[in-house]
């Protein structure tokens, strides 16, 4: 679009270019001729000469603009597909790993026999999966009554995942994730809110943004339990809202703010004080969004903004916390 902008434009301040030649040469004739005595023909040339390079001024701040708009709005595009790229392969690879863990063999044999066999090498599976993907913040088994039978979680301390103890597990059957992967059917997946870590049904202090996968495991048609990874969101966000030409915003359906660029007006759904995404107020610059609800899949709408760092010069990046 730029290159025509530049193609259609040139002939235009061309053309002026000429015609102020041609002008400036008469007015050079006129001058050292008698006729310049004249007073009445001296303003009618100086001002055709004044509106020929108004004009071409302006023609050419016109096509500077076009560009620069062009320029930003193919910058916005290209940010935004790169970013969904990421976005579904960092998703679809939970979804490979939920999938595969509920159909082994061995979970099978644990759920119905309750083989100790089976139920280690569970175990070692699961440690695996979170000792490959330190992102996975815990990989869990939950039987059909709500109770966590196997958790792994990655230590706080940067070490290797931990095998949670059978004293420290939780029921975990008045969660969302649990009554509702129970209604899921075979095969299929569930994916949670897009939202922050609880434990103990209390937001952690520091706060863990997430995002959860599950699928139940159904043994001769029965529910028999699911598996359900919890997806640390931290580094995610990180490379969504990092960007040298664009503020990123990731906004909800009910334009609750999930990220925003001061970490401070983060989480407005989840955390008091913190105010929903000003629709009004952000039209006033221009913005470029897309909806990223083919990807997260969880009826939250959510679609990312970005919105050109020279909109708002008073606020600049700022790590998420």
């Amino acid at each position: 679009m730029s290159y025509q902008n530049k193609h259609i434009a040139i002939p235009r301040v061309a053309s002026l270019l000429n015609l102020l030649s041609f002008i400036l040469n008469a007015y050079s004739k006129l001058k050292r001729s008698h006729l310049w005595i004249c007073s009445r023909l001296k303003s009618p040339l100086l001002l055709i000469i004044f509106s020929m390079l108004s004009a071409n001024g302006l023609v050419i701040t016109k096509v500077n603009a076009s560009e620069s708009k062009n320029t930003i709005s193919t910058k916005a595009s290209s940010e935004i597909e790169i970013k969904r790229e990421y976005l579904q392969h960092i998703i679809s690879q939970q979804e490979r790993l939920v999938t595969s863990l509920v159909n082994t063999p061995f979970m099978a044999s644990y759920v119905s026999k309750n083989e100790v066999l089976a139920r280690e090498s569970l175990n070692e599976l699961f440690l695996t999966a979170a000792t490959i993907n330190k992102h996975y913040m815990q990989v869990r088994f939950i039987d059909g009554h709500g109770q966590e039978k196997i958790r792994i979680e990655q230590s706080t301390k940067g070490l290797a995942p931990i095998v949670v103890k059978k004293e420290a597990l939780q029921n975990k059957s008045a969660r969302e994730y649990f009554s509702e992967t129970k209604k899921t059917p075979a095969g299929g997946l569930w994916y949670s809110s897009f939202d922050l870590n609880r434990e103990l049904g209390e937001i952690e202090q520091l706060i863990n943004p997430t995002y959860r996968i599950s699928s139940p495991v159904y043994v001769d048609g029965k529910f028999s339990g699911m598996v359900i990874i919890n997806l640390d969101m931290t580094n995610v966000i990180g490379y969504l809202t990092e960007s040298t030409d664009f503020l990123v915003y990731l906004v909800d359906a009910d334009s609750e703010v999930l990220i925003h660029p001061d970490p401070k007006k983060s989480w407005s759904k989840y955390l008091t004080g913190r105010s929903k995404y000003q629709e009004v107020a952000e039209k006033e610059s221009i913005n470029y969004s897309q909806s990223l609800e083919d990807i997260f899949k969880n009826g939250e709408g959510i679609r990312i903004i970005l919105k050109p760092l020279e909109a708002t010069p008073s606020l600049a990046p700022t790590k998420n916390q």
